[in-house]
């Protein structure tokens, strides 16, 4: 049957469609694979280096053990000199105090004098009042150097009454006493001044090991920050491909249920199609048949009325004459005329084809990668000065007014979304087109408007433009990876030029 081998041959049509698609999607999610394991391949080197990274921080911690035992000895000496400086001051105190005491001391001893001085000067005046003897006490009193002069030479002249004897060896006492107190006062001021000078020596002393000391903590703690620095960028490194591999796994994944569900549709549609081509099969072949049996039927009818003619006209010969013949032909009635045949029925028209189901993913874009935003170029993929720290540019500048709106360049996964250093506000977006896994970078935004593992489509909003990181003004910094995220600061390493692409 003609209809029957038309459906067989659309259903065989069918059967190749879906192979090669099933085909073609199990080469592309192989490609896909296989970019993931060398992404997965580089994530191990990355724990390797980071294992390296740790074994070195490890080392460097026990030098910092040694050297911090070594600080702590010196934190002893130290202490040794400042407990030593702390005595000297506290022995230069002790000294200050007691120069204090001895000029007060000798303020009284001097007022004391004075005072006693006075009193003398009144006694030996009563006493030349009075009388004194064979004593010329003008030559006596005026010949005298001083006031101790003329008490040692009264003592010696016998010439002080025993009433006033107490107050002459007062203030004798009192003299002594100014004397002692004077020497001690210039023997501790004497004293003061080398134990000033000693404290200089142990301060100086004590200032020179604390530099020291200082210095070799700042060297440890530099280089432990270093060690720390770096295993902090391998684990940030770590965490950005970790993310990037789950990234292209849920695009690898995203694409596979479009592909099966692009399959699926193909399947309905060439089904729908099949079954379409085989109702028209069907009902052309009934029309056939409908169009066969009409002209069996008008050729019976045809040899009925032939056979009908001829036996007339057999009749016509065997009349025995006219007048019979005309009286018979007179009560013979006319033969009735052929009737027409009835037209062929018009074949029912074919039923029109089901709209195939549309889908919420947009129309792809005839660019791999659309211009993520709009603006001026104001810095462009290539060779750069090493002004801001690198020596090639690898990405495309888009300067444009805070807040300009960015758009995904390609329909693919977020890798990260958020702040990170130097890129400030930025988003990463894994892509897999047509086998090739492809990174997107978005740097310097003013915000982000999309988050880690949210898929996202081409032209989709993901945030808007700004000046964070490092950024000397507002703009877009944007990069393109073929294959996963690698940064160079002296090379293209994994990036395109952008522009090819708008």
């Amino acid at each position: 049957m003609n209809w029957k081998r038309t459906v067989s041959t659309l259903t065989l049509g069918v059967m190749l469609i879906s192979t090669h698609t099933v085909a073609d999607a199990s080469t592309s999610i192989k490609e896909k694979q296989e970019e993931q394991q060398k992404v997965q391949e580089k994530r191990n080197s990355v724990k390797k280096d980071q294992a390296d990274t740790s074994s070195k921080i490890e080392v460097n911690k026990e030098e910092i053990s040694k050297v911090q035992a070594e600080v702590n000895k010196m934190d002893a000496q130290l202490q040794d000199i400042i407990n030593d400086v702390a005595m000297k001051r506290q022995e230069i105190k002790r000294t200050e105090m007691k120069i204090e005491d001895l000029e007060a001391d000798i303020v009284d001893y001097q007022e004391k004098m004075k005072a006693q001085e006075a009193m003398m000067k009144e006694r030996m005046a009563t006493m030349q009042k009075n009388g004194g003897g064979s004593i010329n006490w003008a030559e006596f009193i005026f010949g005298s150097k001083n006031l101790s002069d003329l008490v040692t030479r009264m003592i010696t002249a016998g010439t002080i009454q025993r009433s006033d004897q107490e107050l002459f060896d007062d203030y004798e006492a009192t003299q002594k006493s100014l004397k002692e107190a004077q020497a001690d006062l210039k023997a501790e001021r004497a004293s003061l001044l080398e134990q000033q000078k000693a404290l200089e020596v142990r301060q100086a002393e004590l200032e020179k090991k604390m530099k020291q000391r200082e210095k070799r903590i700042k060297e440890l703690e530099e280089k432990n920050i270093k060690f720390e620095s770096q295993i902090f960028d391998l684990q940030e490194i770590e965490a950005t491909l970790v993310a990037q591999e789950q990234a292209i796994a849920a695009e690898i994944e995203a694409q596979r249920r479009e592909e099966e569900e692009a399959r699926r549709r193909a399947e309905e549609a060439a089904r729908q199609e099949a079954a379409r081509k085989a109702e028209e099969a069907r009902q052309a072949e009934a029309a056939r048949k409908a169009e066969a049996a009409r002209e069996a039927e008008a050729a019976r009818e045809a040899a009925q009325q032939k056979q009908a003619a001829q036996q007339k006209q057999d009749n016509k010969t065997n009349t025995p004459s006219s007048s019979s013949s005309n009286n018979t032909a007179s009560s013979t009635p006319a033969p009735k005329p052929e009737p027409k045949p009835a037209p062929a029925p018009k074949p029912a028209p074919a039923p029109a084809p089901k709209p195939a189901p549309t889908t919420s993913t947009p129309a792809p874009s005839s660019s791999m990668f659309i211009q993520p935003a709009s603006g001026r170029y104001s810095q462009g993929w290539g060779p750069a000065s090493g002004a801001y720290g690198y020596t090639f540019h690898n990405g495309l500048d888009i300067a444009g007014p805070t807040g300009t709106p960015i758009r995904a360049s390609a329909t693919g996964t977020v890798i990260r979304a958020g702040w990170g250093g130097a890129y400030g506000n930025h988003v990463m977006i894994a892509h897999v087109i047509n086998g090739q896994v492809w990174t997107t970078v978005y740097a310097h935004m003013n915000s982000v408007s999309v988050s880690s593992g949210q898929r996202v489509t081409q032209g989709s909003n993901i945030g808007t433009l700004g000046n964070t990181g490092n950024s000397s003004g507002p703009h877009l910094h944007f990069e393109i990876h073929k294959g996963g995220y690698s940064y160079s600061a002296t090379s293209a390493g994994s990036t395109v030029n952008p522009r090819q692409f708008f």
